[in-house]
């Protein structure tokens, strides 16, 4: 089958999705990113600028032609994409339509399907798909009130790729922060509860900070400004896998009190287990999190100093529930395990006369 997949770009933690989906079927990738040129790409690619309008976006091309090409189009499920969705309203395109995304509201100012007001123009416009491919299985009850055929919803869990040489031991012995470095993630959040933590520890366990971004500087700041230069390391961005997997494996946990997204699969497949807040900012990775088992979930901000410690008193408790999240990971949130559900829904709308 012939498949054309409309993505904004093809970022490093997809790679190796896209690519074991390619495997399976004749894919094609549409962005407005870089074009990959790395070698052993199971998929062809079509560089296209995407245009602004207000809110919304759209390709400045006969979009519909070229979809035309295709036996199954996937795209983002996203209402400010003015001309995909006015193609998935199309009664009379000869192309299957499949939606790929969260499925319901997610920002970084808002908690997880808590802005409901646009669900009817949502439902409205996808209920004309050919099938939903959600990021976890939390709407799908919520589109089956809505009136969609259950067989037409399919989870594929959101999960990425990590490199784990099972040959390689590390010991554990610091904590760990890793995304961009901005106000939503409740950074300062952690380093005043490692303050704290700091203050009346015996032996404090270090802290390093994976990443950039604009709070950069401010947290050098705040680090030298608190005596902490011996306990932070701030490290920058660091994309190599080798560097990735000698951090988390070396950590107790991640921690990262405002957001919960992919860096928790990534986090679980390395053996880490990650600690974040019960309203953090997800797509739903955060359903992954079984407290006190693979990982924790808090409520109060003030909880996380005692958690520090707690890490520090008992960690031999938070080996266990890495090792318990690496089990989770193997079993359940394999690349190869999410790409099923779009093999899946790709055979689903084939032989769907919808």
């Amino acid at each position: 089958m012939k498949v054309l997949l409309l993505d904004p770009s093809i970022p490093d933690y997809r790679l190796h999705i896209f690519n074991l989906i390619g495997n399976k079927v004749d894919l094609t990738i549409a962005h407005n990113g870089k074009i990959r040129t790395k070698e052993n790409l199971k998929f062809k690619q079509l560089q296209i600028p995407q245009k602004k309008l207000g809110p919304f976006s759209y390709y400045p091309i006969n979009l519909h032609k070229l979809c035309n090409n295709y036996d199954i189009v996937i795209s983002d499920a996203n209402i400010r994409y003015i001309d995909r969705n006015f193609l998935i309203l199309n009664p009379y395109r000869k192309y299957k339509w499949i939606t790929w995304g969260i499925g319901v509201s997610a920002s970084y100012n808002k908690e997880f399907d808590e802005d409901k007001r646009l669900d009817f123009i949502r439902h409205f416009i996808f209920k004309m798909a050919n099938a939903q491919i959600f990021y976890s299985d939390y709407p799908i009850n919520k589109y089956i009130k809505a009136g969609f055929d259950p067989k037409s919803l399919f989870v594929a869990n959101n999960t990425t790729y990590v490199d784990f040489n099972e040959n390689k031991e590390f010991k554990k012995f610091k904590l760990l922060f890793v995304g961009t470095l901005y106000k939503q993630k409740r950074i300062y959040e952690l380093l005043d509860a490692y303050l704290k933590y700091s203050r009346y520890s015996s032996s404090v366990s270090p802290l390093e900070i994976i990443g950039d971004g604009t709070e950069y500087r401010n947290i050098k700041i705040w680090i030298e400004a608190n005596g902490l230069q011996n306990n932070i390391t701030l490290h920058g961005s660091i994309f190599d896998h080798n560097m990735l997997e000698k951090h988390f494996r070396e950590s107790y946990a991640c921690i990262s009190p405002g957001q919960a997204g992919l860096s928790v699969l990534t986090s679980m497949g390395y053996g880490t287990p990650y600690i974040t807040k019960k309203d953090a900012i997800t797509g739903g990775e955060i359903f992954n999190i079984k407290n006190n088992k693979n990982g924790v979930l808090y409520s109060n901000s003030n909880d996380l100093a005692d958690i520090l410690k707690d890490i520090e008193q008992d960690s031999i408790k938070y080996i266990k529930m890495g090792e318990n999240a690496r089990e989770y990971y193997k079993l359940y949130r394999q690349p190869k395990q999410m790409i099923q559900a779009f093999i899946d829904a790709c055979n689903y709308v084939l032989n769907n006369n919808k």
